[in-house]
């Protein structure tokens, strides 16, 4: 019988009313108590490790966890996470680059509504979450995904794109690794998992002096300006469409060349949920490029903030761009063949 550790951390899924709204309050045992049943896929051990609000989460969680992951590695066969769903992805993404190699599958899931309250997608969730660990530790599968109404997504392609709806999570610019129907948890493809990175991230360092600017017609280059004043190690500009960035009136250029000069590294991406982005189409995208702004391709916002955090620390801005374009755990698509 397969061994499992459930990592409760708490999120609206361990939620109850409170004088300010809903707080994390209730405990692993008690959120698993009423799911009649899961014994089925294996033994279970519950592990309170924090109740929090994933709002209120930080790198120095994910650190945790995966700390705790890695001392557990050979104890169990699988473990799942408990975790709210506003930073989940980030989550994910942050204990994909954070456990290279790491030999047992880890599958995050959480709820829409507390477990409990009527019509709550918590007990649903959580049963599809077990049936997938297990059907993931019987085929030897390893790396993080989320499951989420009936879905089971690689963990750096999730995103959660609905903010009070079930259905709120999807697969980024990838195919969903797994489906639950009919009762059964169905396997797809498994993703590429690099069975060492090119960086040590044994230490668990991040780098958090990262900004995440969203442009918009008439944003003003003064405030870019302003940011390249506070030195941050990265900036990533959500840009538009493929990438463009504004050159005429309020020209964005410009204070992006002083990132570079400052030896910043600036990362575009795209407000785009699908599609990522492709700097060599337009010239409001070319230009970026040849003052050294590096693509970020198709990459979710999320996996590229965690992969900017543990590669920051290890390599400063020298190969920087070959890192961030470099495929550790699928998190990003290859170049096309031809």
């Amino acid at each position: 019988m397969a061994d499992f550790l459930v990592i409760s951390t708490g999120g609206t899924i361990a939620s109850r009313p409170g004088t300010m709204g809903l707080t994390p309050s209730m405990p692993g045992e008690e959120l698993l108590a009423s799911l009649d049943g899961i014994g089925k896929y294996g033994a279970v051990t519950i592990l309170d490790l924090f109740s929090k609000d994933s709002s209120n989460m930080s790198p120095e969680d994910w650190k945790m966890i995966a700390a705790c992951l890695k001392a557990e590695e050979k104890e169990y066969d699988g473990f799942l996470i408990l975790h709210g769903t506003d930073t989940m992805a980030y989550s994910a993404s942050a204990l994909s680059f954070f456990l290279p190699g790491f030999s047992k599958p880890v599958v995050i899931t959480g709820s829409m509504f507390p477990m409990g309250e009527p019509g709550s997608d918590a007990e649903s969730n959580v049963r599809e979450a077990f049936a997938f660990l297990a059907a993931l530790a019987r085929e030897g599968r390893t790396g993080v995904s989320v499951a989420f109404h009936g879905r089971l997504i690689h963990g750096p392609r999730s995103q959660k794109i609905l903010s009070h709806d079930t259905t709120a999570f999807s697969s980024i610019n990838y195919p969903e690794l797994g489906h639950f129907t009919n009762g059964k948890a169905v396997l797809g493809e498994a993703p590429y998992l690099a069975p060492a990175y090119p960086v040590d991230v044994s230490s668990l360092q991040v780098e958090t002096s990262i900004f995440l600017v969203t442009l918009f017609p008439g944003f003003r280059a003064r405030f870019l300006d302003h940011l390249a004043d506070a030195e941050p190690k990265a900036i990533v500009l959500e840009a538009l469409g493929l990438g463009g960035v504004p050159y005429l009136g309020e020209n964005l250029l410009d204070p992006i060349a002083r990132f570079r000069e400052k030896n910043i590294p600036v990362v575009i991406t795209t407000q785009c949920v699908y599609g990522g982005v492709d700097l060599s189409v337009y010239e409001v995208g070319k230009r970026t490029l040849s003052l050294g702004a590096i693509s970020g391709k198709d990459m979710t916002r999320e996996a590229i903030i965690a992969k900017l955090m543990i590669t920051l620390p290890v390599c400063g801005t020298e190969c920087l761009e070959e890192l961030l374009h470099e495929n550790f755990c699928d998190e990003i698509s290859p170049p096309p063949q031809g």
